[in-house]
Order: structure tokens, then C-alpha cells, then sequence
């Protein structure tokens, strides 16, 4: 029973530990972004905010994300309390 429950813990290690180099190396190959950019994200942002006009989608996209989609901002938007 512990040869069991050891040999699925240690699958389930490595198959998450290379799935992470997977991730990794993909974000990597195309400059660190997540794949998700604004344009991507537009159809998303509509459902969600659907009040809002294009530009003040963009901006609040860049607000959140940076220009580019993958720097952080100096302000977070975490709780302030």
C-alpha cells in the first residue's frame, strides 16, 4: 500500500515538475508574454464590462498587464486595507 501511494506521489511530481518546464520554456520562446494580449483579451473584456468603449478597455488592459501584456505595474491591485 505505501509502494503504491509512494509510486503515485512521485508520478504525479514529475509529471507536474515537467509540465512546469513546459510552461516555462514555452513563455520563453515567445518573450516571456503568456500569449494573452490585448486584442485576445477585447471579446472577454466586452462581456465583462459591457459599458465600457474600446479605448478605455485598452487603457485599463495596460493599467493591469503594462504595454506590452506581461510587465506588472507599480501599483498592484491588491486590497490597500
Amino acid at each position: 500500500m505505501k509502494k503504491k501511494l509512494l509510486a503515485i506521489a512521485l508520478a504525479a511530481f514529475v509529471t507536474l515538475g515537467i509540465g512546469n518546464v513546459v510552461f516555462a520554456h514555452g513563455a520563453a520562446d515567445n518573450g516571456g508574454e503568456n500569449g494573452w494580449s490585448f486584442e485576445d483579451m477585447v471579446p472577454f473584456m466586452k462581456d465583462m464590462h459591457p459599458n465600457m468603449d474600446q479605448q478605455e478597455m485598452e487603457q485599463m488592459y495596460q493599467d493591469c498587464h503594462g504595454s506590452n501584456g506581461n510587465e506588472f505595474p507599480d501599483r498592484h491591485m491588491d486590497n490597500q486595507f
